[in-house]
């Protein structure tokens, strides 16, 4: 299956997608839980926006012209990084994590992430013969798995290491900190996805 036309960059795109989804949510609950003390409901009611814009651009992402979804992964990748820093930067000075910008963010992440893994998705499956869509679809699902496993460990090791080297404020420049390295992981996905497919 790696073989395939395509599938390599897909693979790399896919895995990176689901780390950044899976270091985003963790970081980002690990801090509202023990720096802001959200309850357990808040805490999951923030990522709604992510969410509900995950699943609509996942739904929809078909109905834009065709000239467009070349540019599509790439620009959510992009989309996601500027968000992430934007995260960041809301709550390096110590803030609450309320107002609309930072809800719009929230949505933002959601709908460069769809952007970045449905219509990658789709390429991955649609560049193997019929009789390889069965071993495809189990790559994909793999390599979707182990991003989540790498985000979840690797970002997820970062913000605690980041919080006890911090010393004054630190919850929120050890979140500053997790953020930039989780746009510059949106950022490696964008050039990434700007690569063209080998035909």
């Amino acid at each position: 299956m790696l073989g395939a036309p395509g599938m390599p960059l897909a693979v790399v795109r896919l895995a990176l997608v689901m780390a950044v989804n899976a270091g985003y949510m963790f970081v980002l609950t690990l801090h509202f839980k023990n720096a802001l003390h959200y309850s357990a409901l808040r805490t999951g009611l923030t990522f709604v926006p992510t969410a509900l814009a995950y699943g609509a651009v996942g739904l929809w992402w078909r109905r834009l012209p065709r000239r467009l979804h070349p540019f599509l992964v790439p620009g959510g990748f992009v989309v996601v990084s500027a968000a992430l820093a934007g995260i960041g930067l809301a709550f390096k000075d110590g803030g609450a994590g309320g107002g609309v910008r930072l809800f719009v963010a929230y949505g933002a992440i959601g709908a460069g992430l769809g952007f970045a893994h449905s219509p990658n998705l789709a390429a991955a499956l649609g560049s193997v013969r019929t009789e390889h869509a069965a071993d495809a679809s189990g790559l994909v699902v793999t390599v979707n798995q182990v991003g989540l496993l790498l985000g979840t460990s690797l970002f997820g090791t970062l913000f605690p290491n980041r919080l006890a080297e911090a010393g004054v404020g630190a919850p929120s420049r050890a979140l500053w900190g997790s953020m930039l390295a989780l746009a510059g992981a949106a950022a490696v996905g964008g050039s990434a996805g700007m690569t063209r497919r080998r035909t």
